[in-house]
């Protein structure tokens, strides 16, 4: 089995006068290089509609879901040189920023989040750190089985679709989660994490107070959250949990040090069911 570094749906990526496909591995690549949280996001989607750098409904589309609900994770924009992926700016993240863009008139839109490469996974052969799975190409994850609910976890063994790394090493704003057992987690602040209700929350979005579920199904109380800075690369994994019915959300999740993480679907293609209600009993899809 063939492992692809990333598993998502090539993205439009749009300059002054043309349109054109670009390789999804490098914009999941770029977007972790130019990953902000979702005030920035925020931000920058106000500043890049005062420039005119997008319209009024692409900023729309960017903050608001269908509903006119501002989205629990942004979408925002990321900018670059016409025919020279490489060459690329950090875009102001707040609206009074100047509108020169310079050079960089091409778009990609951009919403990602990550693992720092000491952070480990459960995978079918134990636990590995997310950069070693990577390095390796593990081929097997533990996620949630299908029919997993909150008073009784279950797991299975699903194939890796993919993995993601970021381009080269850069500053990330990393939370860093310690919980009443003495657990700890390392994430960037919009990485996807499932709390004792049944939610999955941002990580910027959960507080001291609430709980992690861990492993084995109990809740573990978080005691602090430091944001902190991290210089280098981050990495992420997508299991493959598609079926006739469409992708198993159960199948995303996964466990990370010991709690049950969002994988990059959530970060990507299902970000729409960040802040609802995943685990409780055995919800139909369609009804989440």
């Amino acid at each position: 089995m063939k492992i692809k570094l990333l598993a998502t749906t090539a993205l439009l990526v749009l300059a002054s006068d043309m349109a054109f496909a670009l390789d999804p591995v490098r914009i999941e690549q770029r977007c972790e290089d130019d990953s902000i949280s979702t005030a920035q996001g925020l931000g920058r989607n106000e500043w890049a509609k005062k420039c005119t750098h997008i319209s009024p409904r692409t900023y729309d589309y960017n903050v608001f879901d269908d509903w006119g609900n501002q989205r629990s994770r942004v979408y925002y924009p990321s900018f670059y040189k016409p025919n020279n992926f490489d060459d690329w700016f950090r875009a102001p993240t707040a609206k009074a920023g100047s509108c020169n863009l310079g050079v960089h008139t091409a778009m990609i839109s951009c919403l990602s989040s990550c693992y720092t490469p000491d952070q480990k996974l459960l995978f079918a052969e134990g636990e590995l750190a997310i950069y070693d799975a990577f390095s390796r190409r593990v081929s097997r994850i533990v996620t949630l089985s299908d029919d997993a609910e909150l008073d009784n976890i279950a797991y299975t063994v699903r194939n890796v679709d993919a993995y993601s790394e970021s381009v080269k090493d850069v500053i990330h704003r990393i939370l860093e989660i310690k919980t009443r057992d003495g657990g700890s987690l390392k994430v960037t602040l919009n990485h996807p994490l499932l709390i004792s209700t049944g939610h999955m929350k941002n990580a910027e979005d959960i507080h001291i107070g609430d709980s992690l579920i861990t492993e084995s199904g109990d809740f573990d109380e978080i005691l602090s959250i430091e944001e902190v800075e991290f210089y280098g690369k981050v990495y992420n994994v997508r299991p493959d949990s598609d079926g006739a019915d469409g992708v198993s959300l159960n199948g995303q999740i996964v466990v990370a040090q010991g709690f049950l993480s969002g994988s990059m679907y959530y970060q990507n293609t299902g970000a729409n069911h960040v802040n609802r209600l995943l685990l409780r009993d055995s919800l139909p899809d369609d009804l989440i």
